[in-house]
């Protein structure tokens, strides 16, 4: 659970289960990293068939095998992964989506939280 979804919990704004389904549509949405390397032209369409296939056969993440075949470097698959972080949807705005919490409730959540994590 990640440490917004724990303070929900916590907050009783949402239980555990809104959290899990959320985190779940989230991955799911996720844009797989072959198609942000393609998007900004770090790979082309045979070097992902060439990891995809390699990891069909083995059990290694995309970036692994890229980086293993030389196809990427190791700062391209931090960049990648942190663009596929960028572009995922908010825990909270999922949950508004879902209508566990109101966005009303999200701003002053996230306001909350931003304000618990300074105390710290």
């Amino acid at each position: 659970m990640t440490h917004f979804g724990l303070f929900l919990v916590k907050q009783g704004l949402a239980n555990p289960d809104d959290i899990v389904k959320a985190l779940d549509s989230q991955r799911v949405q996720q844009i797989p990293i072959g198609k942000l390397a393609l998007e900004q032209h770090l790979l082309k369409i045979n070097q992902v068939f060439e990891i995809l296939n390699r990891q069909s056969e083995v059990d290694l993440k995309f970036g692994d095998i890229a980086l293993e075949l030389g196809h990427l470097s190791r700062v391209q698959i931090e960049q990648l992964l942190a663009d596929q972080k960028n572009k995922r949807k908010p825990l909270g705005e999922l949950l508004v989506e879902m209508g566990v919490i109101s966005q009303q409730q999200l701003t002053e959540a996230l306001h909350a939280y931003e304000k618990s994590k300074k105390a710290l």
